[in-house]
């Protein structure tokens, strides 16, 4: 074979550059393509939440204070900027109810829906543009990991079709700019070490600090890149490796305010990420398994998972024959490119790349399987692996299309192309969905609204736990502004008026649930049960008198 250098000198050709250009304008269409068509999820309502500059404690007073039932449009002041809170508010709202997350998107997703609006459209399109910057940095990576334009041009084609980061470009959330800044910090390490300069480390450390700023599991990112300094200076205390402490050190020190704030916070910050803690997938083997499926939904998905909160069955990722497909494509995957790159890359610059994608992901599924719990199959969780996996078969890729051999030339085009067609598919499937399995709760909201939607006269019994308040200010969006709400304690017995012949429960844990269910004078239907508990929908109908 061609030694892999090969791809060092090689200038990509003419036709590479049209089809990756040709690529990318489909993947632009499609992060800007109906952006305000998919369901307004959970996650982005605390979104608008803290762009409103109001609190979670506003929202729980607005609740507990009622007396009697209120209109679902209550809410609608929580989901809109308000003019008389600001930037400072926002950041206030992040201190108290959301510490777990840094300010720096909310910072900016704030100023930018001042100016463009605080519609869906108009707050996801900050996603839809920042996920543009992701091809800059890939490029920048590749051309810093292989010397190799090839590779970088190859990489953008795969990341403009993948249907994982289309969803990421079309929700009100910070992983976009996550992404952005894992490339650009792992990059600008890689130049750093090359040339060493204190202008290089100082921009390294920024873009850690940055990473902080947006998402606090860069720290394992860090980690990784510590790990590949320690083997690249050959686990001597060298003056590269006295740089990368400093630039942590220093990055870690800019984030130190808001390490004041989590740590002052810590409990509330606890409380909203224990759900992720609950042990819910018994055998060790499924939750692995599952962790390897989604590994390729990177390059195809036809949103098979089932609508659940809790992924905890094998059962849940889709059709049999699609979950052994893919997990059998995702052990394959995984093995032929740590083969590969032992046996024929001598560039030991990729060594970043599986410590980048494997330290996070081993860590979570690690801690997972100890200690119980479903970090390790969150997707957004796994964006480092994910984009690693993107360059390295990226690199592949274009190792085979630069063979002297027709037959190996032909291998990487049949690749390359079943890739990019897989990549197509699946965002023409994103393109026509009204949600996506990422956002489970985004189906359970739609069902509700379609069934509490027939009723003339409904009554919804609410209480002031974030997630019943989330599926509510969803709720209250756009679907169902006529609905009648009763704010309600999970001990607390009300009357309900006779003027209501229906009246639904989120959740089946408070004593006037209990109360209806032992009424014969109201017929008891369960609509829909979700996992964990207590959530679902629950409907009461009045039974006529004769």
């Amino acid at each position: 074979m061609d030694k892999p250098q090969l791809l060092a000198s090689s200038n990509p050709p003419t036709w590479l550059k049209i089809l990756v250009i040709i690529i990318i304008g489909l993947g632009i269409f499609f992060r800007f393509a109906h952006l305000g068509q998919k369901i307004y999820c959970c996650d982005e309502s605390w979104t608008s939440v803290a762009i409103s500059g109001h609190t979670v404690a506003e929202l729980r007073q607005e609740v507990s204070h009622h007396q009697g039932t209120i209109p679902i449009t209550t809410f609608d002041k929580y989901q809109h900027i308000n003019p008389e809170h600001g930037v400072a508010d926002t950041v206030n709202y992040l201190i108290t109810s959301d510490p777990q997350h840094p300010p720096l998107y909310y910072v900016m997703v704030r100023l930018w829906a001042q100016v463009f609006g605080d519609s869906p459209t108009g707050v996801r399109s900050l996603s839809a543009l920042i996920s543009l910057l992701i091809f800059p940095s890939v490029y920048w990576l590749c051309l810093e990991l292989f010397e190799s334009p090839v590779v970088g041009w190859v990489a953008m084609a795969l990341i403009a079709v993948s249907p994982l980061h289309l969803f990421f470009a079309q929700e009100a959330r910070q992983y976009s700019l996550w992404m952005v800044e894992i490339l650009g910090s792992s990059a600008a390490l890689l130049r750093a070490i090359r040339q060493e300069n204190k202008v290089n480390w100082a921009v390294y450390t920024l873009t850690l600090a940055l990473g902080l700023y947006t998402h606090l599991f860069t720290v394992l990112v860090m980690i990784a890149h510590g790990i590949y300094v320690v083997i690249q200076q050959q686990f001597r205390f060298t003056k590269t490796f006295l740089n990368y402490l400093l630039g942590t050190i220093a990055a870690f020190l800019m984030l130190s305010p808001w390490l004041i704030v989590l740590i002052t916070h810590i409990r509330t910050a606890l409380e909203l990420t224990s759900g992720w803690a609950i042990k819910r997938i018994d055998n060790p083997f499924e939750l692995i398994a599952i962790f390897l499926i989604r590994v390729t939904r990177t390059f195809f998905d036809l949103n098979l998972t089932s609508d659940i909160f809790a992924f905890n069955s094998l059962a849940v990722e889709g059709d049999l024959f699609y979950s052994i497909t893919a997990l059998i494509f995702s052990l394959f995957l995984i093995v032929y490119l740590i083969l590969f790159f032992v046996k024929f890359v001598q560039n030991k610059t990729s060594l970043l790349m599986f410590l980048l994608g494997g330290f996070p992901s081993l860590l979570l599924v690690i801690y997972d399987l100890l200690f119980g719990g479903s970090r390790s199959l969150q997707v957004r969780y796994q964006l480092p692996l994910y984009l690693s996996l993107e360059i390295l078969v990226a690199y592949v890729l274009a190792f085979y299309i630069f063979q002297e051999q027709t037959w190996r030339q032909k291998i990487g085009q049949f690749m390359i192309t079943g890739l990019l067609i897989a990549g197509l598919v699946s965002d023409v499937t994103f393109f026509q969905a009204e949600n996506w399995w990422t956002q489970s709760e985004s189906q359970f909201i739609k069902e509700t609204s379609q069934v509490i939607s027939k009723s003339e006269k409904a009554l919804l019994v609410i209480n002031d736990s974030p997630v019943n308040l989330g599926g509510i200010l969803t709720l209250s969006r756009h679907y169902l502004p006529k609905v009648r709400l009763l704010p309600i304690a999970d001990s607390e017995l009300l009357p309900i008026s006779n003027e209501y012949n229906q009246i639904f429960f989120m959740q089946n844990n408070s004593s006037l649930f209990h109360q209806l269910e032992q009424d014969k004078s109201y017929h008891f239907k369960v609509i829909k049960v979700l996992n964990p508990p207590p959530g679902g929908l629950w409907q009461f109908d009045k039974v006529e008198k004769l």
